[in-house]
């Protein structure tokens, strides 16, 4: 199969707007999972958290995106990609400020799902929106909203305890909260400029698109590689500030910078990894390099806590270079916008489902045993499954192609 891209024009050139709603929706997407663990203690004086509770909210994140992204190719279907964007980013900003108001756990919680339904909805729309603005530019736009999305995780968790102790903790939670709707500004810009189009994706009832995707050995592939990066990153979300304070004695301050450096290894990684994946044929190595420092890394953490801490949170931080992997795989290895937001609503549905088990199941473990031996048994177990994603993505083969028909084309980056 040959794909005939779109002439490469300049990267700002009649879609300067579109690219100020895709970065400012990255740089919005993360702060509302990682702005919470680092003053846990603080958030606890006025809502109550349990063991399980903190569990559930950790879980939270990622069951949600599950739940969002097989829905979202069904709303973008009837609203089109632009619109259901608008709604994501309304949810996500809305969400986080009110969450901060809330006096009850029910409430923190259900705001918490608002904000998290809006995130996984951004999460699928991006790749596609990528894919059909930037068609000739989708390394270099892929690059650019990964590496933002990825320092909206950082900052957070850096600032939420010095802001918390400056104001209090509803500010430090609930104003990150108003990135996402000023994201809102340059999407509704987008809708008036592509007025008289069809902002919906190619039709998506073309014969056995969905059908293709949902039974390509390529699909279910990406998605366990996409779910180990799940499972890992939100277990390191929910738990790594307390399992650094009960094993270390570390302060809130302390491990909201370790999950900082947790959050930031991945940053260098968004400039680089979308053009390893254009050009790679086989991408065993990635996946095997990303299970190397997930293993590694939390047997570090496991064994020898104390010893180069920070070593181990770096290694550890760069095993979710599976996120980037997976979602610039969307772009590259489908055929058609229809095929990419099915594919997109795929990996990052199922595999956030299956991610969402890791914070719940550490939660119940950590209740039960109250040391920290099972729970690294589990992640590191689940380190080495990428080994089988990589095997089969060896063979460069699209999702919604028909079997076995693979990738003889170029595409710009």
């Amino acid at each position: 199969m040959n794909i005939v891209a779109s002439p490469s024009r300049s990267l700002f050139r009649g879609r300067a707007v579109t690219f100020a709603g895709i970065f400012l929706v990255a740089a919005g997407l993360r702060s509302a999972v990682t702005s919470v663990s680092p003053i846990m203690a603080s958030i606890e004086k006025d809502v109550t958290f349990t063991p399980l509770t903190i569990g559930l909210l950790g879980m939270m994140a990622p069951l949600t995106f599950a739940v969002v992204g097989t829905l979202t190719p069904l709303v973008a279907r009837r609203i089109g990609l632009e619109w259901t964007m608008v709604a994501a980013a309304l949810f996500i900003g809305l969400g986080q400020i009110l969450r901060a108001t809330a006096i009850e756990t029910t409430g923190f919680l259900g705001w918490s799902i608002a904000t998290m339904a809006g995130i996984g909805a951004a999460n699928v729309l991006l790749p596609p929106l990528v894919k059909r603005f930037f068609p000739d530019r989708i390394s270099t736009m892929s690059s650019i909203y990964l590496v933002v999305a990825v320092a909206s995780s950082i900052v957070p968790p850096y600032f939420a305890s010095p802001l918390e102790q400056a104001t209090d903790w509803r500010i430090s939670i609930g104003s990150w909260g108003l990135i996402a709707i000023l994201a809102v500004l340059p999407w509704l810009g987008t809708i008036y400029t592509e007025r008289g189009t069809d902002l919906t994706y190619e039709v998506t009832h073309a014969p056995g698109i969905a059908r293709r995707v949902w039974t390509s050995p390529t699909s279910w592939a990406m998605t366990l590689g996409f779910a180990v990066a799940a499972f890992q990153t939100y277990v390191m979300f929910a738990w790594l500030p307390a399992m650094l304070q009960e094993r270390l004695g570390m302060s809130a301050a302390e491990t909201g910078v370790m999950l900082a450096v947790y959050a930031a290894i991945t940053l260098p990684m968004g400039f680089f990894i979308p053009r390893l994946v254009a050009r790679l044929q086989s991408l065993f190595t990635l996946f095997a390099l990303a299970s190397g420092f997930f293993v590694i890394g939390n047997l570090g953490l496991w064994l020898f806590p104390g010893v180069a801490t920070v070593l181990w949170v770096v290694i550890t931080g760069a095993g979710p270079m599976l996120f980037s992997i997976t979602l610039v795989m969307i772009a590259f290895r489908t055929t058609t916008q229809a095929g990419a937001v099915v594919l997109s609503g795929m990996v990052q549905g199922v595999g956030y489902a299956l991610g969402a088990l890791g914070p719940l199941l550490v939660g119940i473990m950590h209740g039960v045993s109250n040391d920290w031996t099972s729970e690294y048994l589990l992640i590191v177990g689940v380190g080495l499954l990428p080994l089988i994603s990589g095997f089969i993505l060896r063979r460069k083969y699209f999702a919604d192609a028909p079997r076995n028909q693979a990738d003889d084309s170029s595409i710009p980056v």
